[in-house]
């Protein structure tokens, strides 16, 4: 149980970090998709149209792209800026950019501007609560630089800058092939990508158009594409520009580096592969162990009672609220105490009545009518079981202070104005419940041990695998760790079990069940004995069919009901079988059994409100991406 609570500490924790009141309230955005197309020209420029959609949550003002690390000799021309949001798609002018909107703050209108010092672009739109599409369309000057034997392309299409996950990345990347070039891959273009394992990159055996896909990015990680072409097609640059390197080889070095990487990626997806298959593998074996288990100490024991009726009392000596313990695996319910309280009525220590009396309100006063209970006369012989005295005690001593009679709507004024007594004999008493039902050996002494390592172990399980899919980056790490803590909390549910001599209390409370709501089909003829009736209708109540065995019993033995006529003159009178009723009365006035559990359930509502209130591929001929790289130029962005 310890290891659960800690367990459950370290979560709840963990929930706290990120579900603070400041983070529930904040603003926040997500970008699900983003839809970039680039074209290299001849003298080795890179124009691109980036179109990244935002979903805000909350107001927004500005967003912007930074753009690091760019070769010697590129540079940076903002072409166009427009934001589609609402079906309507606006062009946004440029403006003179000033230092100060580096951190807050922005021109008085829809604009975007150009912080030249520091490589970045930023947008400025007031974005509020919606989904919104910016196209960014831009010029990296130089951006291909040409060697003796190849052209190379080194570019992060986006950048690790970026301060939230990206999703659904798609890049399209066309190279300046020559028209009647025939494309060879790995000979006149090869193209490599770095980042997530998962994404992929290709390349167009007609047209040498190259192609990435990335499912999911993480913040702080990055996309990238290196491409390595014929330097041939760049027939534009001259000695002088700066990208130009005539006098460099550079084409064994980007295929050396590149091996490395993919080298390195293939390493790292077969210990991801090996790793989901042993994380397969050990889920499976906790389930098998669950199984087992369950089997082992979980699974009820065959009652050696299997008659399909019995007629007396499930358990002999034991009181009628640990049969309902027995019957639920010793859960505690807040019925217990009504239970309780209508076996004092049979065992004739408490009367029930009702009477009515005024209540000042807003508009004055009014008339109201409630039950009472009274102390019986010679009631400390009756209460023998420790149960019942804790349960009188608490209804007459604390909530009536001592008094000889209280009413049913007071037990719920002294919770409100005594959560903490209140709440504090609830408490004890259930706690009496629980002893006796431990004593009376009706539960295996390891069950909540049991369920309680099951439920640490799913719980465990579950921690491991988050963290290493976090190591790896990769969700579908997850699943087996999800499907394993559900399938062990589940099974643990039913790890507690029922000793022989609960399992056989259990038979005789269904069996009992079956004859109160059979025997007058069988056509047997009850007692006539109220006391006897008193008793059956306790547990009747415990059963939920109370009012059924009343409607059967009225039709087999009605000389149960006749009422003393002295009595039934006064409005005040309540028939000795309505108190177990949960019918209304002919009045409309709630039956006594549900009045008293409404009581007591507003109770304890009150007093948990009170205690709540107090707290504050190495070829280049395309496949997937290698995990190496991180040299080419990008960068990443914001919004605020």
């Amino acid at each position: 149980m310890h290891i659960v609570l800690v367990l459950a500490f370290c979560l709840g924790i963990g929930f706290c970090l990120t579900s603070s009141p400041t983070a529930a309230f904040a603003k926040s955005y997500t970008m699900p998709e983003v839809q970039i197309e680039a074209n290299a020209d001849s003298a080795g420029d890179l124009s691109v149209s980036e179109d990244r959609t935002f979903d805000f949550d909350g107001s927004f003002t500005a967003v912007w792209w930074n753009f690091n690390n760019l070769p010697s000799g590129a540079g940076i021309e903002i072409e166009s800026v427009e934001v589609t949001a609402g079906g309507k798609t606006t062009t946004l002018s440029s403006v003179p950019f000033q230092t100060s909107w580096r951190s807050a703050g922005g021109p008085s209108k829809a604009a975007y501007s150009f912080d030249g010092a520091e490589d970045a672009v930023y947008v400025f739109y007031n974005f509020d609560d919606e989904e919104a599409t910016v196209t960014l369309n831009y010029r990296v000057l130089n951006a291909v630089q040409i060697y003796n034997d190849t052209a190379e392309l080194y570019w992060q299409f986006v950048g690790k800058g970026w301060a939230e996950d990206s999703d659904n990345i798609s890049l399209t990347l066309n190279m300046p092939v020559p028209a009647g070039e025939k494309i060879v891959k790995g000979e006149t273009i090869s193209a490599w990508g770095h980042g997530p394992l998962d994404a992929t990159v290709a390349i167009d055996d007609a047209t040498g158009q190259i192609t990435c896909d990335v499912p999911h990015l993480s913040a702080g990680s990055y996309a990238e594409i290196r491409v390595a072409c014929d330097p041939e097609w760049f027939s534009g640059v001259t000695q002088k520009d700066p990208n130009a390197h005539f006098d460099l080889a550079r084409l064994d070095t980007i295929k050396s580096e590149e091996q490395s990487f993919a080298d390195q990626a293939n390493q790292q997806r077969i210990t991801m592969l090996a790793s989901l298959i042993a994380i397969v593998v050990a889920c499976l074996a906790i389930c098998i162990w669950a199984l087992w288990s369950f089997n082992r100490y979980g699974k009820e024991l065959k009652p050696t009672f299997t008659e399909k009726y019995w007629r007396d009392i499930p358990v002999k000596g034991e009181h009628p609220a640990v049969v309902g313990r027995i019957m639920r695996f010793d859960k505690p319910e807040n019925s217990d105490l009504t239970v309780t309280l209508l076996n004092l009525v049979n065992l004739g220590a408490v009367l029930i009545n009702k009477a009515s009396y005024e209540k000042d309100g807003l508009l004055g006063s009014k008339t109201v009518e409630d039950y009472y209970l009274s102390r019986a006369p010679g009631y400390e012989s009756k209460i023998t079981k420790e149960i019942d005295r804790l349960a009188f005690n608490f209804l007459f001593d604390t909530i009536g202070e001592g008094a000889e009679s209280v009413w049913l709507s007071s037990i719920n004024e002294y919770a409100k104005k005594n959560p903490s007594t209140f709440s504090d004999k609830l408490a004890d008493w259930q706690g009496e419940v629980t002893a006796r039902t431990i004593n009376g050996q009706y539960f295996e002494p390891y069950s909540k041990a049991k369920r309680a390592t099951m439920t640490a172990v799913g719980i465990g399980a579950f921690v491991i695998v988050i963290l290493i899919s976090m190591f790896f980056d990769n969700f579908l790490m997850v699943i087996p760790g999800i499907i394993t803590m559900i399938f062990l909390l589940i099974i643990s549910r039913f790890m507690e079990r029922r000793t022989q001599k609960g399992a056989d209390a259990y038979a005789k409370c269904e069996a009992l069940k079956r004859w109160l709501k059979d025997f007058s089909r069988l056509k047997e003829r009850p007692v006539l004995d109220i006391k006897v009736w008193g008793e059956f209708l306790v547990y009747a109540y415990l059963f939920g069919i109370a009012d059924e065995v009343i409607d059967e019993l009225r039709d087999t033995v009605p000389e149960l009901f006749v009422e003393d006529a002295a009595a039934t003159a006064s409005s005040y009178y309540v028939p000795w079988w309505y108190i177990y009723s949960t019918h209304s009365m002919a009045n409309g006035m709630p039956s006594f059994a549900n009045s008293f559990a409404s009581s007591i359930n507003q109770s304890v509502a009150a007093v948990q409100s009170a205690a709540s209130g107090n707290f504050s591929s190495g070829g280049g001929f395309g496949g997937g991406f290698s995990g190496g790289g991180g040299g080419g130029f990008g960068g990443g962005g914001g919004a605020r």
